[in-house]
């Protein structure tokens, strides 16, 4: 059997740079890793970031795989080439219910090969229960984690660190702290435990009658009415202009994210991300030639497609010189 481990955590809790900075770990353990991303459309941004250190990277770019894109996560899963080595990371995206996907990952025949999934829940130490309407979904992303990560720690003090925990730990008292030493580590020994674990008994996910209680899942619990929106970008794009957009962006937007051409740059190409909540922006440049176009790519609920993309249009017509 080949292990299954499943990342979990809202937007912007930092899962893909987790995943990025265990991947390396987890080759150098001998560990062959496969990825699959579903992070609406980022996901394919995010592929290009992560391809370095792993076997495959492969981008599910619909909605959530707990509802919308199950049966893609299906087809995946059935279609990925195992052998001894292979570990299969899933990034969920930051709206999933945690519930629901593991719910679907332990019961359905479709995941036969796989072990019974490990979710790593990434919990950002700054925000945790800080985002309004939304902290009720964040806390319902860890009930059924096995481990839990602290993210974004730096500038947090001692006390606030120790109220996360708690606060987290209340919630799934079960869940194991880990860093990503160590869950490189866990992750390593199972691989070698894996291939020869017993097969688990399975049932198709249309009878659906397993004996446990994940709390009322029928309903997805992001009801909120979370939407993606993307958008192409031009090449040459200032990178004041840039940071002015993002930093104008409605307060809706919380995370976006994208690849650019800068000027003067034109040989590099630059992935963007922003936090909506905090207005922080991160570029990094990559000089691998991705197999994306430059795009603009924004999450949260309620968005208007045309009317952040007009804002944009403007700022951009307003940069440019005047031909009078």
């Amino acid at each position: 059997m080949t292990p299954l481990i499943v990342f979990v955590g809202f937007l912007g809790s930092g899962k893909t740079t987790f995943l990025r900075e265990l991947l390396p770990n987890l080759s150098a353990a001998g560990v062959e890793p496969q990825v699959i991303l579903n992070d609406y459309q980022n996901a394919g941004v995010d592929s290009f970031t992560l391809q370095e250190h792993a076997e495959s990277v492969i981008p599910i770019s619909g909605s959530c795989v707990c509802c919308g894109s199950r049966e893609e996560m299906f087809d995946t899963l059935a279609a990925a080439e195992l052998n001894p080595k292979t570990v299969m990371l899933m990034e969920a995206n930051g709206t999933a219910d945690a519930a629901q996907l593991i719910d679907l990952l332990t019961c359905d025949l479709r995941a036969v090969r796989y072990t019974l999934p490990w979710q790593l829940s990434v919990i950002d130490a700054k925000r945790w229960q800080r985002r309004d309407e939304h902290n009720k979904l964040e806390a319902h992303q860890l009930i059924t984690a096995t481990h839990f990560y602290l993210s974004h720690t730096e500038k947090q003090d001692s006390k606030r660190v120790s109220e996360v925990m708690a606060s987290a730990s209340h919630l799934n008292p079960k869940a194991r702290w880990v860093s990503r030493k160590t869950f490189a580590s866990e992750v390593a020994q199972l691989s070698t435990e894996a291939p020869s674990l017993p097969p688990r008994a399975l049932r198709s996910s249309d009878g659906h009658d397993h004996d446990h209680d994940h709390g009322d899942h029928g309903d997805h619990v992001t009801t909120h009415h979370f939407a993606s929106i993307e958008f192409s970008l031009p090449d040459g794009l200032e990178k004041s202009l840039l940071e002015t957009f993002l930093r104008s962006l409605p307060v809706g937007v919380i995370r976006a994210k994208g690849l650019v051409r800068l000027a003067g740059q034109e040989g590099e190409y630059t992935v963007f991300d922003y936090l909506g909540a905090d207005q922080n922006i991160n570029l990094r440049s990559y000089a691998a030639r991705p197999h994306l176009a430059p795009l603009f790519l924004a999450i949260g609920p309620h968005l208007s497609q045309q009317d952040i993309q007009n804002s944009f249009t403007n700022l951009l017509k307003n940069a440019l010189p005047s031909t009078q």
